[in-house]
């Protein structure tokens, strides 16, 4: 049954026989059905470093049929197209519900976007997706951010457990300008960052004293970490499988991972649909998680989960304004209107809608 398979989807696709391989059935970590597994040729399918698309035909291009795309995470073959943003599609891996960008961008597409504007995109509320990028004013959100940071501290701090100030090491894979590490560093831990970002980089050296990496995660040598994080940033990574392994190694037995990514199938991500904006930063988003797929690619790469809760925002109420129209701009401006009739622009409003998690686990091999 597995041959006449293989034959059927290389004529369909048109491929040389030496594409799919046969490599076995195994159950899918989410509905437990059966899947067929295939191995891909590595010419054809590449889990590339950061920058190069992990779908790429043997031309290096993006363009590949999106059904010779296997799910990155559970290696079925059936996926479809959930959203649809023009020249962009997130497709959704049917056995497991994993979804992912397709095409993915480029190296340079990434570093247009991860430029000097990324933290002060001016452009943000324009409404249309080629500028919802990066945030309009990260520098404004530093206090907030920072309160809330110090609260979770408390939280990583009870689950390592052997927490040793001055001693106890940390690492912020994606650190941007450094506001955790500087709150971390508060803490007692001993720091250091990873950052794409170049300019982000600069800005991190010019006022702090952190060791900061500049460049691919992949390529990071220090290691004997208690504490790793990724702070949104998971789902900007070409290869988030790799990127986990890849924390995994530098972190001690025994150590604390956390993650703060998208909820992709929460109660409002699936309302919202295609107009949440998390969905609609087709420049930057390239992978989507839910809380049990999140949880299988951790546990499979030797982590206990402890804890996976949503995770809120604190936002300006202008701010707050202008992204609501983004979702609806008749509402949008409405409840601009009103907050600035009653003088409250400025007032600071908390606010979970669930659309984002927060993953504590340990690793236990």
């Amino acid at each position: 049954m597995p041959g006449k398979r293989v034959k059927i989807i290389n004529r369909l696709f048109n491929r040389p026989e030496r594409l799919f391989h046969f490599s076995g059935i195994k159950r899918c970590p989410t509905t437990k059905r059966a899947v067929y597994t295939y191995r891909v040729a590595q010419e054809i399918f590449t889990m590339s470093v950061p920058g190069k698309s992990s779908y790429s035909n043997e031309n290096g291009s993006n363009d590949a049929s999106p059904k010779t795309h296997p799910c990155l995470l559970c290696g079925g073959l059936k996926s479809y197209a959930k959203y649809d943003f023009g020249p962009h599609k997130i497709f959704r891996c049917e056995n497991c519900n994993f979804m992912w960008l397709n095409p993915l961008p480029s190296r340079e597409e990434l570093k247009e976007v991860y430029n000097s504007d990324y933290f002060r995109n001016k452009g943000f509320y324009q409404e249309e997706d080629e500028h919802i990028y990066g945030y309009y004013d990260y520098i404004s959100e530093r206090m907030t951010k920072q309160a809330r940071y110090y609260t979770l501290m408390e939280e990583v701090v009870s689950f390592l457990g052997n927490f040793e100030p001055e001693v106890s090491r940390f690492l912020d894979i994606g650190c941007g300008l450094g506001y955790l590490l500087d709150v971390a560093s508060d803490k007692g831990f001993q720091v250091a960052g990873t950052e794409f970002n170049p300019d982000a980089v600069e800005k991190i050296r010019k006022k702090y004293v952190f060791p900061i990496f500049c460049g691919d995660l992949l390529d990071y040598k220090d290691k004997d970490f208690n504490v790793i994080s990724m702070m949104d940033v998971i789902e900007h990574l070409t290869d988030p499988l790799a990127a986990v392994k890849k924390a995994s190694s530098l972190l001690r037995p025994g150590g604390i991972f956390l993650i703060t990514t998208m909820d992709s199938d929460s109660l409002v991500s699936r309302l919202l649909g295609k107009r949440l904006e998390d969905f609609r930063r087709v420049r930057e988003h390239l992978f989507f998680f839910n809380r049990k797929t999140i949880g299988y690619l951790l546990e499979k790469e030797g982590f206990e989960v402890l804890k996976i809760r949503s995770y809120g925002h604190t936002f300006r109420m202008d701010f707050l304004g202008d992204r609501l129209k983004l979702i609806s701009p008749v509402a949008g401006k409405i409840f601009c209107w009103i907050i600035k009739f009653l003088h409250l622009s400025t007032f600071q409003f908390y606010i979970n809608p669930g659309t984002k998690m927060i993953v504590f686990s340990r690793k236990i091999r």
